[in-house]
């Protein structure tokens, strides 16, 4: 994996995984989300605190605390998450400049539009992913699903 670079940062895929094991398992806690997932517990800690502030999950404390959605998982996209943890998504900071060093020294900049391009491509690939799709459904209703061969027709 040295040779691999990794898109999202570490805490926004965590985020994701976490928030989806919440919609599998409402009213679990920090500690067993970062089991579940095999994450280190201070930093899902982290994690879970971003989401609280960001609306999108509440945390009780106490005997019967833990965490549950806020938000609708069918209002929330792989992008959402990913800006409500660490803001708005460009590829490269130029973008973020009126004219970058490069139109300013030479009057335009082609790789300047090449990064927006492939910013909105990958807004957009990610915007199209709701959570609610990637949801596992609960056992018993997956098992409601199948046909119980020891009922009568």
């Amino acid at each position: 994996m040295d040779d691999v670079r990794i898109l999202l940062k570490r805490e926004e895929s965590y985020a994701v995984h976490a928030l989806l094991n919440i919609a599998e398992n409402p009213g679990t806690n920090a500690a067993r989300i970062a089991q579940e997932l095999q994450m280190p517990p201070a930093f899902m800690a982290k994690v879970l605190r971003r989401l609280v502030g960001a609306g999108l999950i509440e945390s009780r404390m106490g005997r019967a605390g833990g965490v549950a959605l806020r938000a609708e998982l069918s209002s929330l996209t792989l992008l959402s998450v990913v800006e409500a943890v660490s803001g708005r998504l460009v590829l490269d900071t130029c973008q973020l400049k009126p004219r970058c060093a490069t139109q300013e020294r030479r009057g335009a900049c082609g790789l300047k539009l090449a990064w927006f391009g492939a910013t909105q491509a990958i807004r957009e690939v990610l915007a199209g992913v709701s959570l609610e799709g990637l949801v596992a459904p609960p056992a018993r209703a997956a098992s409601q699903l199948q046909p119980d061969p020891t009922a009568s027709a």
